[in-house]
């Protein structure tokens, strides 16, 4: 019986092929992500102290460049309660760039918010809201002033309540590309291992190999193939990564150029 697993121009090229073919496909949630042990305190959080009189579920849509989708976004369940809780959430290394909340699904209620901020891993605030940054307010019937905060009063009518949160400039992550390019590394390389030990595991359980020279040399077409197909597996995260590095770099330029126009007015 040939050995199917034996390095040849013909089969490299097929994986070459269907490697590339398929790292086209749209991906939404990579196979392996692999968190970072020790991020760098450039990582940001969003921090927010709020209570309600009602039960339900607030939710708050992240702008990461691809506008308002269900796929980011903070889902927090919440119900009556006279005291304010701090919840804090780890947001994604892209520029923020567009933020919006959503009080309740549906209904009568009111949020109480006192505390609505970005801050990094060190706790120091980059970006602080206030009252003054909702604005395009749908089917919320009035944003009232307290001694400490602010409560957003949704009508009994309201079957999606929302109101848009104003940013003073896109919020880029310090030590973002760092980060994304450690993130794409260690998963695409974790992937890639799992995947060579199943093959390998196939490999040896065939026992095809006639001498370890010929075994040695199909691992090395296996790692090959674990190697280009878990960078398929990962495309999402890579795309991502890489869209995330543009639109930052798009900001800085711009922010640079914004200076130039109000001197030269």
């Amino acid at each position: 019986m040939t050995d199917p697993f034996q390095p040849t121009w013909l089969r490299a090229l097929v994986v070459v092929i269907v490697a590339t073919a398929s790292y086209f496909i749209p991906q939404q949630i990579p196979l392996e992500y692999y968190p970072l042990n020790n991020p760098s305190s450039g990582l940001q959080y969003l921090e927010i102290t709020c209570a309600a009189n009602v039960n339900g579920e607030t939710q708050i849509y992240l702008n990461f460049g691809r506008g308002f989708n269900e796929l980011d976004k903070i889902q927090l369940p919440i119900g009556p309660s006279e005291m304010a809780f701090t919840y804090t959430f780890p947001l994604l290394d892209a520029p923020l760039i567009g933020l919006r909340i959503d009080p309740f699904m549906k209904g009568a209620g009111e949020l109480t918010i006192t505390n609505f901020r970005i801050i990094n891993r060190r706790e120091e605030e980059r970006c602080r809201f206030s009252k003054e940054s909702f604005i395009s307010l749908n089917q919320i019937d009035s944003i009232v002033p307290l001694e400490k905060g602010w409560k957003l009063v949704m009508k009994e009518t309201a079957t999606d309540p929302n109101a848009q949160v104003r940013l003073p400039h896109p919020i880029v992550p310090e030590g973002m590309n760092e980060r994304n390019l450690k993130r794409c590394l260690l998963s695409t390389g974790y992937l890639a291992m799992m995947l060579w030990i199943i093959l390998l595991a196939v490999y040896f359980a065939l026992r095809l190999f006639p001498n370890w020279r010929t075994a040695m040399r199909a691992c090395a077409f296996l790692l090959f193939m674990a190697a280009a197909f878990s960078i398929v597996g990962n495309r999402g995260l890579i795309k991502n990564s890489r869209y995330y590095a543009k639109k930052a770099e798009r900001i800085e330029a711009q922010a640079k150029k914004e200076p130039i126009k109000k001197a030269s007015e």
